[in-house]
């Protein structure tokens, strides 16, 4: 009886010490950006914000805590502040050819064209297609190449530059062709980019 009262105290003095002396594990940046995107894909965008904002504090130069909060903003429909995010976050890029990259290009691309300035809008997009023409953005599958194809053939469409909307539309519909001089053949390109909107 005395050998098993002895090695059960002797048991719980060697479990408290070996859980006394854990060291506590503190949330590094990563952890609170990877949450946040966690959030975003159950589209709980306010939440995601706040733990891109987190991993922003944590490390102001942790280029994904941008990205994040400008989606979140694209989200809340507040272009002009996704534009700020997504630019502080492409000043501090070293890698050109980093995905965090392609996906603040493509929404400054978006977030140009809602607040119509298309002349942005088409460099953007331009840019990324030139970059990654096959472009997939890695936390939302709605959102790929085709979305940025169309998207600068309406911008370009919206400048009246038609021939230019009509070579970006081609890049999705080879067989796609109009005569772009007349007003029928104007309208018919509007009706394509929107049925390529809407596939």
């Amino acid at each position: 009886m005395k050998n098993n009262m002895k090695t059960m105290i002797l048991t719980l003095i060697l479990l408290t010490l070996f859980f006394g002396c854990r060291e506590k594990i503190d949330p590094e940046a990563d952890d609170f950006v990877e949450y946040g995107w966690t959030l975003y894909a159950e589209r709980d965008f306010l939440n995601a914000y706040n733990e891109f904002q987190e991993g922003i504090v944590m490390d102001s130069m942790y280029i994904d805590g941008y990205n994040g909060s400008g989606w979140c903003y694209v989200e809340f429909n507040s272009p002009d502040t996704a534009i700020s995010f997504f630019s502080e976050g492409l000043d501090l890029i070293t890698v050109d050819s980093s995905q965090v990259r392609f996906e603040m290009l493509a929404g400054l691309a978006l977030s140009y064209h809602v607040t119509g300035d298309y002349i942005r809008a088409i460099a953007r997009g331009t840019e990324l297609y030139t970059f990654r023409p096959v472009f997939e953005f890695t936390h939302d599958w709605r959102i790929n190449f085709r979305d940025v194809v169309i998207l600068v053939a309406a911008s370009h469409y919206a400048q009246g530059s038609f021939a230019d909307a009509l070579t970006w539309v081609q890049k999705l519909d080879e067989t796609f062709t109009i005569d772009i001089t007349t007003n029928t053949g104007r309208a018919e390109l509007i009706k394509k980019i929107e049925a390529l909107q809407n596939l």
